[in-house]
């Protein structure tokens, strides 16, 4: 069972809104979604990365992982900056603190 759908719905989110983050287009989802067409293993990687599960638990093998992230609020957004703020090196991170402090000092 591709739990795509589930996944998406249970975040609250749109297949375009999806798409857009993932840079694919809606149709191949909704394909995906429906089991018309077989997900390729790239989009895999993509899907469970987005939704933040296993490549196994999006197609059904595990059944024990549930989602970590959107419960609580979280906007696809955010995590998608999170898991790309993860991945720069120390002084990118010291840079985008940097910014963050410039814009939070100029709404004050």
């Amino acid at each position: 069972m591709f739990r795509l759908k589930e996944l998406r719905l249970e975040c609250g989110l749109k297949r375009s809104k999806v798409a857009a983050d993932l840079q694919m287009n809606a149709g191949t989802i909704a394909n995906y979604e429906n089991g018309i067409r077989q997900a390729p293993y790239e989009y895999l990687i993509k899907f469970a990365d987005y939704f933040d599960v296993s490549v196994d638990y999006l197609l059904g093998r595990n059944e024990n992982e549930r989602p970590k992230n959107f419960n609580d609020g979280t906007s696809a957004e955010e995590v998608m900056l999170l898991k790309n703020y993860r991945n720069l090196n120390p002084l990118a991170k010291a840079r985008v603190f940097e910014y963050l402090e410039l814009w939070q000092n100029r709404a004050d």
